[in-house]
């Protein structure tokens, strides 16, 4: 019994020797609750991606003017990339986003689909601003929330629709002058 004392004893300084257990890694940072309005707002921008991404892809076989087909394919690559995005925030949140469009939006989807040329070029632009201009009040809801990333998910979108908005505008004028004939009597 000695001995073991005198081992435990001779033992002791070198246990205070080791150095300290390695430090546990930070725990990643929990996302902030989503509100009942974040997660709506979040669906709502991503029906309004989905329904712009759309029309877009319709310009490509329905327009007429190269303007137009390019202002498409520039407004199909930002909304594709805004949608990622947001699936990326969803997923964050355990949400899941909707695949395709919301009724309403199909039907105008439908309506744009059916014509070609410059009755296409016409009714794309203004398609593409009043879906833009509708979901401002979607914009303004996100506000007031607390999620950084959601935030500035609903920047970018209005930002996007900005664009688009601007686009039209500048091509309404474009679309709407009609050429008339003087008819001599």
């Amino acid at each position: 019994m000695k001995a073991g004392l005198w081992i435990g004893l001779a033992a002791l300084p070198l246990c205070a020797c080791t150095p300290g257990y390695p430090r546990l890694p930070p725990l990643p940072d929990k996302a902030p609750p989503f509100t009942t309005a974040d997660a709506a707002f979040l669906q709502q921008a991503n029906e309004h991606d989905l329904t712009q991404i759309a029309l877009s892809k319709l310009a490509v076989d329905h327009a007429r003017a190269t303007e137009v087909k390019d202002l498409a394919q520039t407004t199909q690559k930002n909304y594709e990339a805004h949608r990622k995005t947001l699936a990326t925030l969803a997923s964050k949140h355990d949400l899941t986003l909707t695949e395709t469009p919301l009724a309403n939006d199909q039907a105008a989807i439908d309506r744009v689909s059916h014509l070609h040329g410059p009755a296409f070029d016409k009714a794309y632009v203004t398609a593409l601003r009043d879906e833009s201009q509708a979901n401002e009040k979607a914009i303004a809801s996100a506000t007031g929330t607390k999620d950084s990333d959601l935030k500035s998910a609903a920047t970018g979108l209005q930002k996007l629709d900005e664009q688009a908005i601007s686009s039209a505008y500048s091509w309404m004028p474009k679309l709407a002058v009609r050429k008339t004939h003087k008819v001599a009597r």
